[in-house]
């Protein structure tokens, strides 16, 4: 019976730390901003009526929070698109070299519509926080897809072995 052995990888990850970093600089803005222009906030909401006028520490607050959730979304989105022409060029480039080899895009795929579903949910979370209780059902409903999502790919996984079986 041989054993595997596991390489882990030692350091940091580019993306992660470009996340970080783009949140922290779409916060830092937003609340610079808010406190040069107090207006941006009204001009933000575009019309939704849950704010409550408060301080300024509440705008900056209320603004970073919006922004975040922004980015969130944004990433989500990103990593959807980005996953689906990764994809798309590698299914193209195997089946070129061999139409009868399997590709394993699903699986591929599947990885990148979790991650962006933990970008959603993280998102929709940041969004409660800020507008209250009437995102909740969206929240639920993103938090119960996701977990839908997890055990069909964990029960794919079970009944079709390993990747190279697909």
């Amino acid at each position: 019976m041989a054993e595997s052995q596991v390489i882990k990888k030692q350091g940091t990850s580019f993306l992660a730390i470009s996340v970080i970093v783009i949140v922290i600089l779409v916060a830092v803005i937003g609340a610079l901003v808010v406190l040069i222009d107090p207006n941006f906030v009204f001009s933000l909401l575009a019309g939704s009526s849950t704010y409550m006028v408060g301080g300024s520490i509440y705008q900056v607050i209320y603004v970073v929070l919006t922004l975040v959730t922004d980015v969130l979304y944004l990433f989500g989105g990103g990593v959807i698109a980005f996953g689906a022409l990764l994809v798309i060029i590698r299914f193209t480039q195997q089946k070129l070299k061999d139409p009868y080899q399997p590709t394993s895009s699903t699986r591929t795929l599947s990885g990148y519509l979790t991650l962006s579903l933990n970008f959603f949910i993280g998102a929709e979370i940041v969004r409660t926080v800020v507008v209250g209780e009437s995102e909740i059902g969206l929240l639920l409903l993103v938090i119960a897809s996701r977990g839908l999502f997890s055990l069909i790919l964990y029960l794919e996984r079970r009944w079709h072995g390993t990747i190279e079986s697909e």
